[in-house]
């Protein structure tokens, strides 16, 4: 009677184990096939098969951290070679944007320069110096606040700002322009999106020394 016993409880457990990657396959198969509406519909065989199709599709899911590198690291690259196209002229990144802001913005003050470009005012301070020297940028007085003065670019910065985008953009324009028409306008969304989710973000990167 023991043996007799432990058989039918070894047979009661396998059945248990195999109705539950039963209902374990038909939530799979739900997930990536819709049309399965019961557990016969899935026999002991395509279980296999099912959890390959719900497994591939989880490596689909987007993780928001990996997603989140992948984005930083596409964009290092972008800014490295955008910045090869200045490198021997003299027009650095750093210049680049702090005009960008002066001439689409209008003109600001040095403590409003160094918050939008997230650097402290030491830093960005030693810029407008040399971006003054270079005559790039004026100051005049701050009508608002006699302790402070205001940036504005002058008409060489203007036509160096306008030099300087040409000059970057010109060889990802012709990278782009040899995708084919869904492609660019997959990265045309992309694009949209990114700039939707940047604009919209409360994140705030720390200011830098830099």
């Amino acid at each position: 009677m023991g043996k007799k016993s432990k058989g039918k409880d070894k047979s009661k457990a396998k059945d248990k184990v195999r109705k539950k990657e039963r209902r374990k396959a038909l939530r799979l198969a739900a997930a990536v096939a819709p049309s399965v509406a019961s557990a016969e519909d899935v026999s002991p065989p395509a279980v296999a098969e099912v959890t390959d199709l719900a497994e591939a599709q989880r490596r689909r899911t987007v993780d928001s951290m990996e997603l989140a590198a992948r984005l930083a690291s596409i964009s290092t690259v972008l800014q490295r070679h955008l910045a090869r196209a200045d490198a021997g002229e003299g027009l650095t990144r750093a210049r680049l944007s702090a005009l960008a802001l002066l001439v689409l913005g209008g003109p600001r003050t040095l403590g409003e320069l160094a918050a939008a470009e997230h650097v402290r005012p030491p830093t960005m301070t030693r810029l407008i110096h040399a971006m003054e020297a270079d005559g790039l940028v004026t100051r005049r007085p701050n009508p608002d606040d006699a302790r402070s003065v205001v940036i504005g670019a002058t008409p060489k910065g203007v036509e160096q700002l306008k030099q300087g985008r040409a000059r970057q953009i010109a060889p990802l324009a012709e990278t782009i322009s040899d995708l084919d028409r869904a492609q660019r306008l997959q990265l045309e969304d992309a694009a949209d999106l990114l700039g939707r989710v940047l604009r919209d973000s409360t994140w705030e990167p720390a200011a830098s020394d830099e």
